[in-house]
């Protein structure tokens, strides 16, 4: 019967409530009650029994006092804030009493009253009925006990009459009582959806208050309300603490003139943010996320006000109600990450974004002849195998370094970038001189090439520099960064640690190259590609001991590419791992119809040194070919050494235990230490072509090839010497005491075909030498 769905907590409050309104109308009620009890009296005083006429009325007066008596102790004292179940069903019962005492009118009294009399009581049977369904209508469960019991009792008492329309008239009762009882309920169930939006309200108006004020507690925000004047009318705890003011002392100050006060010594560009908000306050209108600096402490903070006005029911102000927040750090961090988004992160130079950025600005000055930059691209040469080797954190330590270098020798005008990895680039505005980019290139090229000393370890590295100057070599930032960088790619293919100013041949040859990129992606698939063989001598017996893998790749429409070029462009475009796999199978196969006593040479690179799987690939195709691994040589260059060290060796010893020979190539030209060579697995030194070139005509390079050769010995290793291209070299080679020797004075690069023939001759070192002597250093053997 409750006319409301709710927990136990909030039925108990509802329970009183409904009590409550009860109550309310019970003086009237019971007023009734006495009322009608004294017509019914009165009106069969003499017609019933005394007593029984008595005692009803007495009933009836006992029960009319015991409903004022709750609702004098609900006068005196008020109902509890809750009430049980039993409490309704007391009610319930108080109800039914009444209803019995008053059906006992329709059922004993109207069959002795007259006509008339009938009539009255009828009438106030009727309207008890209806004003007890009503004023109990909040206790469905009370009034509808009530309702029926009387209602009842009284269509039963007019049957029992005999009037001719006594039926009807208690079928009419009858519905009116329904009627009654209907609106009982639905009186009821709108009370109680009364109760249940209360009971939400409240709820929910606890539940902001709860959190408005943990807000004004705990929050970062902080509340705050003025008069039409501008003065604090409310001020949060958190507002206080801010201001390292108490609450009583903020209040009825005037805000803006709270801010203005501290701002005596910032700067004026801060004082325009104070004066924007008092625009805001002038206008009005609601504003939202107002910054305005105050200092607090001797120290500049900045909040973030949001307000809007308040008015009266006339539309006119009568103050601000908002919010403030302390924004310093939010906009300190917001600071940061602009400063991030234009500077690297690693060294603190300007990043990439940054650099764009500012060179873009040549195009806006691309037509006046009196302004100008330098534009200078740095590459730090070795830097990935270093890298490789310590560690990237080893890496970023050295980027470091390199960047305060660069920062030491530039201007504080001038922009410094990391375009990413190991790629620097230098802005310097303003008409330069090519001596002026000259004097800057050689400044930072003498510094990066002095050592670098990163976790207490010495490296050295160095740069190459590409150089461009606008208006002349580009009126856009894009064309300058291209040219610079063809200018860069052209230093660094001269030679490492050198310059270069863009020259529009370069532009060609960068043209060409990306031409070579592309055109390589399919040369292996076309068949492109085929090996040359030079032979090698021994110099103790004179004959071949064996030959050199070289390759070689002749395009349908430039014709044969210069070898060092094709490994260049395969080394930079990431396909000389794949080429390098088809040269070692190729002449593998090759090498297997040899005689016995010539050995295989193969070039290896480093990418595919540091493939793991590399000893498995080579034993694979030796296998495959039938060539025995004893026969084969792979020839590395210094740059392994840069690797872990750990690494490098087991990759050597891996290969030397397959059987497999290991020579070091182009000793003396790049990274060398005698400790690798104590240290790691080789079985030979190549001398490099440029010691053996000059053997004959510098004292100091033939010194040096000597103790290359006395170092080999000693640590039981042969030598080889490249590129012999005359008698007077092969004699001073054998003087010395050098194994073998390769170059042109010997015998030329050759086509698998012709090397077939060379082999079966019985050319020999001596007689080589004695028709060298007599060509006068003529080179005697060409084979076609």
């Amino acid at each position: 019967m409750a006319p409301y769905q709710a927990d136990a907590p909030l039925a108990a409050q509802f329970r009183a409530r409904q009590i409550q309104a009860v109550l309310r109308l019970t003086p009237l009620t019971m007023l009734a009650n006495v009322l009608n009890a004294l017509i019914v009296g009165w009106t069969f005083r003499d017609d019933l029994n005394p007593l029984l006429l008595v005692g009803w009325a007495l009933f009836v007066l006992y029960s009319a006092g015991a409903g004022l008596d709750a609702w004098l102790r609900w006068r005196r004292h008020r109902t509890p804030a809750t009430a049980s179940p039993r409490a309704l069903t007391r009610s319930a019962k108080h109800a039914a009493l009444l209803a019995i005492l008053w059906g006992t009118v329709p059922l004993l009294m109207m069959p002795e009253a007259n006509p008339d009399a009938r009539v009255l009581l009828t009438a106030v049977v009727t309207g008890m009925i209806c004003a007890g369904g009503f004023a109990l209508a909040t206790i469905p469960q009370a009034a509808l006990t009530y309702v029926a019991i009387l209602g009842a009792a009284t269509v039963l008492g007019l049957i029992r009459m005999d009037l001719p329309q006594a039926y009807e008239m208690g079928l009419l009762l009858l519905l009116y009582t329904l009627i009654v009882m209907g609106t009982v309920i639905s009186s009821a169930r709108t009370f109680g959806a009364r109760l249940m939006a209360e009971a939400e309200g409240e709820h929910q108006r606890q539940l902001i208050g709860l959190l408005l004020n943990d807000f004004e507690e705990n929050a970062s925000d902080w509340l705050w309300e003025t008069d039409a004047d501008g003065r604090l009318t409310h001020v949060s705890h958190r507002m206080a603490t801010v201001f390292g003011r108490s609450v009583d002392a903020l209040m009825g100050q005037d805000l803006l003139a709270l801010i203005a006060q501290s701002l005596d010594r910032v700067p004026q560009d801060e004082r325009q943010a104070y004066t924007d908000l008092c625009r805001r306050f002038n206008s009005g209108r609601p504003f939202r996320e107002a910054l305005v600096p105050i200092v607090l402490d001797g120290e500049t903070r900045w909040w973030s006000l949001t307000a809007k006005p308040l008015t009266d029911g006339h539309q006119m102000s009568t103050g601000w109600r908002g919010v403030g927040t302390d924004v310093t750090q939010a906009l300190a961090a917001q600071r940061e990450v602009q400063r991030m988004a234009h500077f690297d992160g690693l060294t603190g130079l300007s990043n990439r974004n940054h650099f764009h950025e500012s060179l873009s600005r040549i195009e806006e000055h691309a037509a006046d002849s009196h302004t100008g930059a330098l534009l200078l691209c740095l590459d730090l040469d070795n830097f990935k195998a270093i890298n490789d080797s310590y560690g990237h954190s080893f890496g970023d330590g050295l980027l470091r370094v390199v960047a305060q270098r660069l920062l030491g020798r530039t201007r504080r005008t001038d922009i410094v970038a990391r375009l990413g990895g190991d790629e620097f680039a230098i802005i310097r505005w303003g008409l330069n001189t090519p001596e002026d980019a000259e004097e800057l290139a050689s400044r930072i090229i003498a510094s990066l090439a002095d050592p670098f000393e990163v976790d207490g370890i010495r490296v050295k590295i160095g740069t190459s520099v590409g150089i461009a100057m606008a208006p002349k070599d580009g009126q856009s930032g894009d064309q300058l960064l291209k040219n610079a960088d063809i200018a860069l790619y052209a230093a660094k293919f001269d030679g490492k640690g050198r310059f270069r100013f863009f020259d529009y041949e370069m532009d060609t040859r960068a043209r060409r190259r990306l031409f070579l990129e592309h055109e390589l992606r399919g040369a292996l698939q076309r068949g492109e590609f085929h090996l040359a063989y030079q032979p090698i001598f021994s110099l103790a017996t004179g004959r071949i001991c064996g030959c050199e893998a070289l390759l070689r790749w002749r395009h349908p429409r430039l014709g044969l590419i210069d070898t060092q070029e094709c490994i260049s462009v395969a080394e930079d475009s990431g396909q000389i791992e794949s080429i390098g796999e088809w040269v070692l199978n190729a002449a593998i196969r090759d090498a297997a119809g040899w005689p016995d006593s010539v050995r295989l040479s193969v070039n290896l690179s480093l990418a595919q040194f540091i493939n793991p799987a590399l000893c498995d690939t080579i034993l694979t195709s030796l296998s495959e070919h039938g060539l025995p691994a004893t026969r084969l040589e792979l020839e590395l260059t210094e740059s392994i050494f840069l690797r872990d060290t750990t690494d490098t060796e087991g990759h050597l010893r891996a290969l030397r235990a397959a059987g497999i020979r290991i020579a070091l190539d182009d000793f003396g030209t790049g990274y060398s230490s005698l400790a690798y060579l104590r240290s790691l697995p080789l079985d030979r030194i190549k001398i490099d072509r440029a010691f053996v070139q000059a053997i004959t005509t510098h004292p100091e390079t033939a010194a040096i090839v000597r103790a290359i050769i006395a170092i080999a010995k000693a640590l039981d290793m042969d030598t080889c010497a490249e590129g012999v291209e005359g008698g007077a070299q092969l004699t001073v080679l054998r003087a010395e005491g050098c194994d073998t020797v390769q170059g042109f004075a010997l015998a030329e690069p050759m086509a698998p075909a012709a090397l077939a023939a060379f082999l079966t001759g019985n050319i020999t070192v001596p007689a080589l030498v004695a028709a060298s002597r007599s060509a006068a250093e003529k080179k005697i053997m060409r084979p076609q």
